[in-house]
C-alpha cells in the first residue's frame, strides 16, 4: 500500500511549479517509496513501522485540509499528483491503517520464544554430578 501511495503522489508534471514546491512532491512521494522499500525487510524495525504510519497520515490530513489551511507551497505540490486527488488521499488513508495494523501486530509476534522446561532426567543428572 506504501508503495502504490509513493507512487500516486509521484509528480509527473513540473506543470510551471517553482523548483521548491516541485522538490516538495518529489520529496513526498520518494519518502513514502522509501518506507515501502525498508518494510521489505523480514523484520523491519519498529521506527520504521512508525514513519510508515505518520508519513501517510500526514500527506491524507494535508489532502484533506489543503482548502482550508494555505501553507505556502503546500496546495500547489499537492496537485502535481500522478493519480487525482481523490484517490491520493485514499491511498494515503489505506497505507496508514496498513502501517498502522503491521505495527500493532509486530510487538506481539516479537515476543521470544519461550525456552522449554528442562527435562526430569536433566536436572537429576546435574545434581548427582555435582
Amino acid at each position: 500500500m506504501l508503495a502504490l501511495c509513493g507512487a500516486a503522489w509521484f509528480p509527473l508534471h513540473r506543470d510551471g511549479a517553482p523548483a521548491r514546491v516541485y522538490g516538495v512532491a518529489f520529496g513526498l512521494s520518494a519518502l513514502c517509496l522509501l518506507l515501502a522499500l525498508l518494510l521489505t525487510r523480514r523484520r523491519p524495525a519498529l521506527p520504521a513501522l512508525g514513519a510508515a504510519v505518520a508519513v501517510p497520515a500526514a500527506l491524507a490530513a494535508a489532502r484533506l485540509l489543503v482548502g482550508r489551511i494555505d501553507v505556502a507551497g503546500l496546495s500547489r505540490s499537492l496537485e502535481l499528483t500522478a493519480a487525482p486527488p481523490w484517490i491520493t488521499g485514499l491511498l494515503a488513508l489505506a497505507a496508514a491503517l496498513t502501517a498502522l495494523a503491521a505495527l500493532c501486530v509486530r510487538p506481539a509476534g516479537a515476543r521470544p520464544a519461550p525456552q522449554p522446561a528442562a527435562s526430569p532426567a536433566a536436572v537429576g543428572e546435574r545434581v548427582s554430578s555435582e
